[in-house]
């Protein structure tokens, strides 16, 4: 029976774990930023997001292209 309670309980300690991991993930990314993007990179935003406006990008299944492949 011991054994089962300290099963649950480090079940619980793991997800606690999991949680302040995220929490911790998001605090960063607050306080310290996101990175800007490097010009080139920007760049290719900039033409990714033109050419979606325009009609030229659509979504693909990537099951349909891994078959294209075989």
């Amino acid at each position: 029976m011991a054994i089962g309670k300290e099963e649950l309980l480090y079940r619980e300690l793991r997800e606690l774990r999991t949680i302040l991991e995220r929490i911790e993930a998001l605090l960063e990314e607050r306080l310290i930023g996101i990175e800007e993007p490097l010009p080139d990179e920007a760049e290719a935003i900039r033409e990714y997001e033109d050419e979606k406006m325009k009609g030229k990008v659509k979504l693909v299944d990537l099951e349909d292209v891994l078959r294209e492949l075989k």
